[in-house]
């Protein structure tokens, strides 16, 4: 093979590896997991009931997220390949840090709730209701906000980095330079 041939074989592996590289980081992909004691799977209904001590749902994409339960049903699609919704049967506990906004900050969230949780993947929400006992901290670490939340029902929209709550109360710490006195 000539220097020609040879150079032009690499730089079409390398165009190749570019466009590989720059494919792989525009496309997004979630990861779901699924840990049980019981596992039962309507195949008629695509719905998955998993039970367990307790059942937990792992979604992992821009945000990661953990819901725990005495029991989850699970909706599918037909080749397991997408989960459309979840239902959480109380107590529920979740654990989710959120997509990382435009200053470059996520949200840790770790909230329970003593009735019920949905997961709504075309509305991109979790949904608690009875009880609702959140904690928010802002990341990095070492930023000053810290939230304490109870509510009776919390939405938190993971498309648009938001969350509603009805009703409830909400108390805030932040860390204040105190100047020594001289």
């Amino acid at each position: 093979m000539n220097r020609s041939a040879v150079a032009w074989t690499v730089a079409g592996l390398v165009a190749l590896l570019v466009v590989s590289a720059t494919a792989q980081q525009v496309r997004q992909t979630r990861t779901g997991r699924l840990v049980f004691d019981v596992l039962e799977w309507n195949f008629a209904n695509n719905t998955i009931v998993v039970t367990g001590s307790p059942a937990t749902m792992v979604v992992e994409g821009r945000h990661k997220a953990e819901l725990r339960s005495p029991r989850l049903e699970i909706d599918a699609d037909e080749r397991l390949e997408e989960i459309h919704g979840a239902t959480a049967a109380g107590p529920v506990h979740l654990d989710l840090l959120t997509a990382t906004d435009d200053t470059g900050r996520r949200r840790r969230i770790t909230a329970s709730c003593t009735q019920r949780a949905t997961y709504s993947k075309a509305e991109d929400t979790v949904t608690m209701t009875g009880g609702v006992v959140a904690d928010i901290v802002t990341l990095p670490a070492g930023e000053a906000e810290a939230a304490h939340l109870e509510s009776e029902s919390i939405t938190v929209n993971l498309r648009t980095s938001t969350l509603t709550a009805r009703p409830g109360s909400f108390e805030v710490t932040t860390d204040v330079d105190i100047p020594e006195e001289q």
